[in-house]
């Protein structure tokens, strides 16, 4: 009998710990599954947003899918836009929960460069590139290209396998 419950449990463990909660970006918004009510009191629940400009001797365009992840060697921090914040919010769950770029979300952004704090950044522009970190435990970006028609084009590199 307990040799049958043994394997359902332990495939069970295995699944649930490979599944990864969810992160979707917009050009408003992002939902961070990965974020917790827990890690607010630690500074766990932390989003850094560095926009990237391509370097000036690029003839780089984007394809639908770039090969590699080449487009990387393409680009470089515009150190004039880059936000940081620690995520804190007034609802119980971050399951689902859009925290917004172009409204106040009741916690503070701030930019290092120019030393500004902010409770609301805007929008993504169109035609341009971003990099999202910070967003997991472990060394994980992603890189988004919002195009003309605001479609956001996202491409995830866990630094390991980079």
């Amino acid at each position: 009998m307990m040799k049958k419950l043994f394997y359902p449990i332990i495939l069970s463990l295995i699944v649930f710990s490979c599944s990864d909660n969810k992160i979707v970006i917009s050009s408003e918004y992002i939902i961070n599954e990965n974020w917790s009510k827990g890690n607010e009191k630690g500074g766990g629940n932390s989003i850094r947003i560095n926009k990237m400009k391509l370097k000036v001797d690029s003839n780089f365009k984007l394809s639908s899918n770039p090969e590699n992840l080449e487009f990387i060697e393409y680009l470089k921090e515009d150190s004039l836009i880059q936000w940081f914040a620690n995520v804190k919010i007034k609802e119980d769950s971050y399951r689902g929960k859009k925290i917004y770029f172009n409204r106040d979300n009741g916690f503070t952004w701030l930019n290092d460069f120019e030393n500004k704090r902010s409770s609301i950044i805007g929008a993504l522009d169109r035609k341009s590139w971003y990099k999202f970190s910070n967003l997991v435990s472990y060394p994980f970006y992603i890189y988004i290209y919002v195009d003309s028609a605001n479609i956001i084009h996202r491409f995830d590199v866990n630094s390991s396998n980079y």
